[in-house]
């Protein structure tokens, strides 16, 4: 039996989860990620960091996602793992989309996913997942939104709820793999761009790398706190 003294555990890497509605930032923020980054682009975005130091960018057949994807992450890890500190899956809302249109074109059903595709997209994504988070890197995956109506037990009060658009019945299982699930919005106020990492009964949101509720944009990945001005975030 190995044991691991807690004493002796170094900060891990992490896995982080960033979700948010089209047009919010999610794509913009993998430049602020450490070291060299390499961006697999999924949902075709990655124009908006064009002019960017340090990025290197690298795109799937959408119509072949389920082969050419796993033979990209090989590829990865077998031969250019080394030259990076930083990987983006961006994102992993258009990669369910692709799947499933790829099962729904390659099926009998007049280009309808069956059910038993659904339950093969989750152990696809999973798999993913895992096989990234092996590689002891940063890894960034972004999402879209979803919301909907959720009721309280206790209290009986209404909110209306965020979360990453991941399917459902494994959304926890993606959440409990990641280390950090933020959720970015842009302040009507300052116009700024900020994460929330602190869950509530409206946002679904963690983080078990720091002690940070939320935090900006830029400072997600270097562990800065929100300045303070009066004694207020």
């Amino acid at each position: 039996m190995k044991v691991i003294h807690a004493a002796d555990i170094k900060k891990p890497t992490a896995l982080r989860i960033l979700y948010g509605n089209p047009g919010m930032g999610k794509t913009t923020t993998i430049q602020y990620m450490p070291g060299r980054k390499l961006v697999i682009d999924i949902d075709g975005t990655s124009s908006v960091l064009k002019g960017k130091q340090d990025i290197d960018i690298v795109e799937v057949d959408p119509n072949n996602i389920r082969e050419d994807l796993p033979k990209l992450l090989k590829d990865i890890q077998d031969n250019y793992l080394d030259q990076y500190d930083s990987i983006a899956l961006d994102n992993i809302s258009e990669l369910e989309n692709a799947v499933l249109t790829e099962y729904g074109k390659k099926g009998n059903n007049h280009g309808v996913p069956g059910i038993q595709n659904y339950q093969q997209l989750q152990f696809f994504e999973l798999d993913l997942i895992r096989y990234m988070k092996a590689w002891d890197k940063e890894i960034l995956i972004t999402a879209w939104e979803m919301t909907d109506e959720f009721t309280d037990e206790n209290t009986g009060q209404s909110f209306t709820r965020a979360y990453p658009q991941i399917r459902k019945p494994i959304l926890t299982n993606v959440m409990g793999l990641a280390l950090q699930v933020g959720r970015i919005i842009i302040s009507p106020k300052t116009g700024k761009r900020g994460i929330t990492l602190a869950p509530s009964n409206a946002i679904f949101a963690k983080n078990q790398i720091d002690d940070r509720k939320a935090s900006l944009q830029e400072d997600l990945f270097n562990g800065k706190e929100i300045p303070q001005k009066n004694g207020n975030h």
